[in-house]
């Protein structure tokens, strides 16, 4: 009797540990964030959350990431949360998306949007139709972009951080005749094109690229015709190493970057994360001593130095699958803005997009000036987003003929004016 009873109650009890673990509730959770942060991110917040299940797949941004959510926006799998940019890229999904504005204040408070820098603030609602005060994205994370460049090969070679165009030239002409890639450039990859379309864009006239998109200037003014000029320059002045177009900057480029095999690359405050990645690290990895920032100097047709350029790096959506799932919201609400978040700076995966947050543990001392330097440049960013994947898109195709010789900088400034007035006439 006494073993049947046993037996039985052993039964009982593992039926209820069965049930225990299977009333976890799960969050499905897509992004190109890097996994070993997001790992800590996760733990973080599954030991305040033991009842939660935080289920991450990672993507290459591009072009896996970018691929499987169009795939799977279209067959209606999608996961609960999205990682995401401000703009084009969270508009291409709003309908698949959740408004945050009444969670969040639930979360935080009404005066929340006051904790959130200006920069990212302005980008939130960036394409959003008339009349809707929507946020579809929560920012995580805050980016300043800039020309990162390897300080002890520019030491070994006596190179000095160039200050104009013809030191620039220079400058890559050294690193190339010494068996370095000079710039690395992912010109197949639109992204980087564009910011570094800005970098230029800002130098000729700060902010009229950000009015040309909403048809507040032409994309044919004499500025935005030389910032495309500029661009070619680039590529036909050797700045950027040979074989650019077909080349992408992850993980291929900043790979061959950590590797200290690239002289030069525009990438942005993200780069700092290098140095926690798990070992072994290059030397020119190790606590970031390898690695400084400037912004790009002045082209010969230009007076000004580029300004710096950014906003929101990485944000986060809820989509409608995950509408009905509170554990969702209370996770992506982590990752904006609570312990998730804090281990991602933690991490030196970029700058805070919510005041009152700083990284926290072993950060060098090098890194925390850096660090200083890219806050102070993100209080006067320029804004680096497209409000429409058309425009976004065309821009895109733009600097990949111009940069090719298969468009002149003239007719790439026309293509985009009869492309943004289509668009906007809508």
């Amino acid at each position: 009797m006494k073993t049947g009873w046993k037996i039985a109650v052993s039964a009982l009890a593992l039926a209820g540990l069965t049930h225990t673990a299977s009333a976890k509730e799960t969050v499905t959770v897509w992004s190109w964030f890097i996994q070993s942060t997001m790992e800590k991110s996760i733990a973080a917040f599954e030991k305040e959350n033991p009842d939660i299940d935080v289920k991450y797949t990672y993507y290459n941004y591009s072009p896996e990431y970018l691929t499987a959510l169009k795939a799977a926006a279209v067959s209606g799998g999608l996961p609960d949360v999205i990682g995401l940019q401000p703009g084009a890229f969270t508009q291409r999904y709003r309908d698949n998306l959740v408004p945050l504005n009444k969670l969040a204040a639930s979360e935080w408070g009404e005066d929340w949007i006051k904790s959130v820098f200006p920069i990212n603030v302005k980008q939130m609602r960036m394409g959003n139709p008339a009349g809707d005060d929507g946020f579809y994205i929560l920012p995580q994370e805050s980016q300043v972009l800039a020309i990162w460049y390897n300080r002890k090969q520019f030491e070994n070679l006596g190179i000095t951080v160039p200050t104009n165009y013809d030191q620039l030239v220079a400058a890559a002409k050294k690193l190339s005749d010494n068996g370095l890639i000079p710039m690395f450039q992912g010109a197949a990859d639109g992204w980087q094109n564009i910011n570094v379309f800005l970098m230029l864009a800002n130098q000729y006239a700060p902010g009229l690229a950000e009015k040309a998109q909403y048809g507040q200037a032409k994309w044919t003014d004499p500025e935005l015709v030389k910032a495309l000029a500029s661009w070619k320059k680039l590529f036909d002045d050797g700045v950027f190493q040979t074989g650019a177009l077909g080349a992408h900057a992850y993980p291929t480029g900043a790979q061959l970057f950590a590797q200290g095999r690239v002289g030069m690359m525009a990438l942005g405050s993200w780069w700092m994360q290098e140095s926690k990645f798990p070992p072994p690290l290059s030397e020119y990895v190790q606590n970031m001593d390898g690695f400084d920032f400037f912004h790009l100097p002045p082209m010969p047709d230009s007076e000004r130095t580029s300004p710096p350029v950014g906003g929101i790096d990485i944000g986060y959506g809820l989509t409608r699958n995950g509408e009905n799932n509170p554990a969702a919201w209370k996770f992506l609400a982590s990752l904006v803005n609570g312990v998730a978040l804090q281990q991602a700076l933690n991490d030196l995966n970029d700058l805070p997009a919510f005041d009152g947050h700083g990284p926290q543990g072993d950060v060098t001392d090098h890194v925390k000036e850096m660090s200083a330097r890219f806050m102070k440049d993100l209080a006067v960013a320029e804004n680096q987003r497209f409000a429409d994947p058309v425009i976004s898109d065309a821009l895109e195709n733009v600097l990949a003929g111009v940069a090719a010789g298969s468009m002149t900088p003239e007719d790439g400034a026309k293509k985009m004016q009869k492309t943004s007035d289509e668009a906007l006439s809508k």
